[in-house]
């Protein structure tokens, strides 16, 4: 049985390695021309050839902050499908073509997916393990601008301190990289690598809130005071 479980460890991560990458996985422009566009790199790193489609959503969020996709033509890729072929790479071009005066940050997903292979001439279809890469693209307005209000909230002792963060501007908030600062009589920094995980999202988008719970990231008494510190202003 061991032995078994290795050679099926052994499949997996050869599989892996050839499984193609997509740079990047997220990505930032703006709606206006000049500026509303992003190359794709996909690489195909195995001895096959990668056939691929590309296909667009737009974001949405519903009540309980779960993510909503519908298929949209406010962005244009190209080439919408392609066979990439084998130790090759192609570039794709996606551009933003829908209204260009928005009021807030639109998100997207991005998603290549790759397609069966062709049957074998036998006509018994080749097994094959397709990936989908979904990647996250943000679309801000011209005039976009970050607003995070922090509100430090520690009125229930059983959870704890949690730090409240809204985004009250129309752009997306890049939390990716931040530091968490904790005030217990001594102020002491927490590195992004440490929380991240405790947060719903690493982008926040406008008029959303999310919560950090202190108390794992804390243990030097009571929390007096907490801030982020955004990367880009540190």
């Amino acid at each position: 049985m061991l032995k078994k479980a290795m050679l099926w460890l052994l499949v997996l991560v050869a599989v892996l390695v050839d499984a193609y990458e997509v740079e990047p996985m997220i990505a930032e422009i703006q709606a206006t021309s000049g500026h509303n566009r992003v190359t794709y790199r996909v690489a195909n790193p195995s001895d096959t050839t990668l056939p691929l489609e590309v296909e667009v959503y737009k974001r949405s969020f519903d009540d309980n902050q779960v993510e909503q996709l519908v298929e949209t033509d406010d962005i244009i890729v190209l080439p919408p499908q392609i066979e990439v072929g084998a130790q090759s790479y192609q570039v794709f071009r996606a551009q933003f073509i829908g209204d260009p005066r928005l009021a807030e940050t639109q998100s997207y997903r991005i998603v290549f997916k790759q397609l069966p292979l062709k049957s074998e001439p036998d006509g018994q279809p080749e097994i094959n393990m397709v990936f989908n890469f979904a990647t996250l693209l943000f679309v801000n307005p011209q005039q976009g601008v970050e607003d995070l209000q922090q509100k430090l909230e520690c009125n229930d002792a059983e959870i704890g301190c949690q730090l409240v963060l809204t985004n009250n501007g129309n752009q997306v908030v890049n939390l990716n990289g931040s530091q968490l600062i904790i005030d217990s009589g001594n102020e002491h920094a927490v590195e992004w690598t440490m929380y991240r995980e405790l947060l719903p999202v690493s982008y926040l988008m406008p008029s959303h809130t999310i919560r950090l719970a202190l108390a794992s990231l804390n243990e030097q008494g009571r929390v007096q005071d907490a801030r982020i510190e955004l990367a880009d202003d540190r």
